[in-house]
């Protein structure tokens, strides 16, 4: 499979490993994609976004207002990205020289934010309530820690292997180089996938092959099943996993439709506990993959911060809905911080 040129790209080529040929553009009934579209997002939304930028900044979507997060050291050079908690808090990873980087716990929807770690990955514990840092001493001597979102250590460091690489892996634990599934407090590892695991949710493994298609295994059970690649749009972009356990957003992505300069997104969702997958309504879509990507809220609402032509929006959308709810806003511009990402503030 081919990883969509966005700002999550290097990311998720960790994740998924080399890439494919890309499956051929997508037509839909009616034409292929257009500027992405929805009924009018009304009423209010209650949403706050965290969005990485130097500094990032929180966009209240109901009024339009956009704050500078206070707390985060001015950073001229390296990255900035956000790592969604639970649907309610996020994590600022600012690096300025790679690997090392500052992580900022952040909580509420005032944006307060913690003393900074020092660590060069970040994944969300399964508790919700916190979030396990590796950090390192030295190039030979690095350590796994949880961290409280109010920025208090809750368990001695563990040692851990430099080269190894951390994410979520749902209720489970956390995935390390991309097919070993451990218990992050014991270090003991309970499942190993033959494919990479490209999204966790709860106990269910979304795995990245074999070929364009995609694993669905239940790390309990052991129990698994094959989906087709569902989407012709393109090659594949960051998902988003709700936290709740259930949903898994699937995105695809093409950096060139049809060799031209626009780029189109198509978002499919995944129903874990029946095993439905569901094109988004409004999708596919022409949107700037590099200003857009998606996020869920705690309480089962999947929102997208993007851009299409040079119009930004916020889309809105609970699993029923039959239209995106989009609302176009106004942010600044945004800096080279080397991320689209962003989070929901609650």
């Amino acid at each position: 499979m081919r990883v969509a040129l966005s700002a999550t790209a290097l990311v998720l080529a960790a994740i998924v490993g080399p890439a494919a040929p890309a499956m051929p553009p997508a037509v839909r009934e009616g034409g292929g994609p257009v500027p992405l579209r929805g009924a009018p997002l009304g009423g209010e939304t209650g949403l706050r976004l965290l969005v990485a930028d130097k500094p990032p900044f929180v966009l209240d979507v109901d009024s339009g207002t956009v704050t500078p997060l206070t707390g985060v050291r001015p950073q001229e050079r390296g990255t900035v990205s956000i790592v969604g908690v639970a649907g309610r808090a996020a994590v600022v990873i600012a690096r300025p020289d790679w690997p090392r980087a500052d992580l900022y716990t952040v909580r509420g929807r005032e944006g307060r934010v913690t003393a900074p770690w020092s660590g060069t990955d970040v994944a969300p514990a399964a508790d919700g309530q916190s979030v396990w840092i590796k950090t390192s001493a030295s190039p030979a001597r690095c350590a796994l820690r949880q961290i409280n979102l109010d920025g208090r250590a809750m368990r001695a460091p563990r040692a851990f292997p430099c080269a190894s690489t951390i994410s979520s892996a749902g209720s489970l634990g956390l995935v390390v180089n991309r097919t070993r599934v451990i218990d992050p407090r014991t270090g003991r590892t309970l499942r190993r996938t033959r494919w990479g695991v490209l999204a966790a949710a709860g106990h269910t493994l979304v795995l990245a092959g074999p070929d364009d298609q995609f694993t669905v295994l239940d790390a309990a059970t052991g129990a698994q099943r094959r989906l087709p690649w569902p989407s012709t749009i393109g090659g594949l972009d960051a998902p988003a996993v709700d936290p709740r356990g259930r949903y898994v957003a699937l995105a695809f992505a093409n950096p060139a439709w049809r060799g031209g300069p626009q780029q189109a997104l198509d978002v499919w969702l995944l129903d874990t506990r029946t095993g439905g997958l569901k094109q988004l309504p409004d999708m596919p879509a022409l949107v700037s993959l590099k200003r857009t990507s998606m996020a869920w809220t705690d309480d089962g609402r999947l929102v997208l911060l993007g851009a299409r032509l040079e119009t930004e929006f916020v889309a809105v959308w609970q699993p029923g809905q039959e239209r995106l709810a989009v609302k176009t806003v106004q942010l600044p511009e945004r800096s080279d911080s080397g991320s689209d990402a962003f989070a929901i503030l609650r």
